[in-house]
This record gives C-alpha cells, structure tokens and sequence, in this order.
C-alpha cells in the first residue's frame, strides 16, 4: 500500500501555505510552461504530431523508444495514432471529470481510467510505459484535468513509489483529491485563486503537477 505525504501538507507553514503555493506554481520550469500553452494552442489535426513530440521531450518512456505515428514510424503495430483513437472514447467518457472530483467518478468514468491505463501501456516500442509515461500521456489528452503526472521529482516530493495498476493510480488521486479539498477548506480559497493569474485558467490536475514539478 502506497503512503501519500502529499503537497498541501508538506508546506512546512500552513498558515502562509497559500503563498508558497503561489510561488510554487510560479517557479515551474518555463520550458514545460511553454509546452502545455503550445499544447492548448494545438488545433485537432495537429494534436496527433504533437502529442508524441512533447511526450517524447518529456521522456515519458524512458529508457525504451516510444511509439511514433504510422506515417514517421519504423516499427511494427500498434502505432501512435492507433493508440489515440483507441483513447478518443474513454477520453470522451471523462470528459467532465477533474482530480478534484474523483471520488465522485462513475462506474463508466472508472471503467474509462483503467481503459486509458492499459492503452497507454503500450506507449513503447518495448516492454510496457510505467506509471510516468501513462500519466503524462493523460494530463495531455484531458487538457490537465487528471494529473498530475507520476513522474520521478513528483514521486519524490510526494515520497511515493510507482503506482504500478490502475487501481493504484485512482488510489493516489483520490489522495490528492482530498489533499487539494483539504486546502481548499483551510484557506476559504480555490486552488485557482492560489496561483499566478496566468496560471488561473488550467485545470486541478496540472496546477498540481506544476506544484511540484521541475524548477
């Protein structure tokens, strides 16, 4: 059983906790700032080429080569694009869901999650994607509503290991989810009022991930 020491509860002063999240989020790294606006920007029929360039920046199936589209790709089948038209429905399903509301998921939406979990299992070319290149592979595509994404700085700050299932991984965001409620409920603020304006517009999920993401 995982252990979440999460964010919010790290803060070492939770009566000023409000203000770290701020500069928290405002010292995110600004290559991946311009990443996720590029990604917002991105028009559908661009998304496809997109997605595997910024999965691959982010090394989200490292070490083994990820998946390419069928028009770039060397390697046989499955290829990216027919991994995100596997996605397209159960990222339809979860289309009204954010981290903050998990637990209040249907049994559809929980269907959908673990749908994604095993899609995106296949990210590399080799073996299986762990918990870092599935979870990057959702922030994309839900526009950052289900992060953050379980990668290693984000795992150490929140002292976890892998989540290594599905089942595993709606553990952890029900964990964050009740972390970003408890905040919520301390500071008589949302998350969104916590942060830089620029930054008050992106979804639970990635304000999350920017928290504790690179500096």
């Amino acid at each position: 059983m995982l252990i979440y020491h999460l964010y919010f509860h790290l803060l070492e002063k939770p009566a000023s906790s409000s203000f770290q999240v701020f500069a928290d989020v405002q010292g995110f790294a600004q290559r991946y700032v311009q990443d996720w606006n590029t990604w917002l920007a991105a028009t559908p029929s661009t998304r496809p080429d997109l997605f595997g360039r910024i999965l691959r920046k982010w090394q989200a199936t490292r070490p083994n080569s990820m998946r390419r589209l069928k028009d770039q790709a060397s390697h046989a089948p499955p290829f990216l694009d027919d991994l995100l038209m596997s996605a397209g429905e159960p990222i339809a399903t979860l289309e009204d869901l954010d981290v903050r509301a998990i637990r209040d998921r249907s049994t559809d939406q929980e269907k959908a999650l673990c749908d994604l979990w095993r899609i995106f299992e296949q990210l590399p070319t080799t073996g299986t994607a762990s918990c870092v290149g599935i979870t990057k592979a959702v922030l994309l595509l839900t526009d950052g509503k289900l992060g953050p994404a379980f990668d290693s700085q984000v795992r150490k700050k929140l002292r976890v290991g892998q989540p290594a299932s599905c089942t595993a991984w709606i553990s952890a965001l029900e964990a964050i989810a009740d972390d970003i409620a408890s905040f919520e409920d301390t500071h008589h603020i949302p998350l969104t009022k916590a942060v830089p304006d620029a930054f008050a517009s992106l979804a639970y999920g990635r304000l999350y991930d920017m928290a504790l993401g690179p500096r």
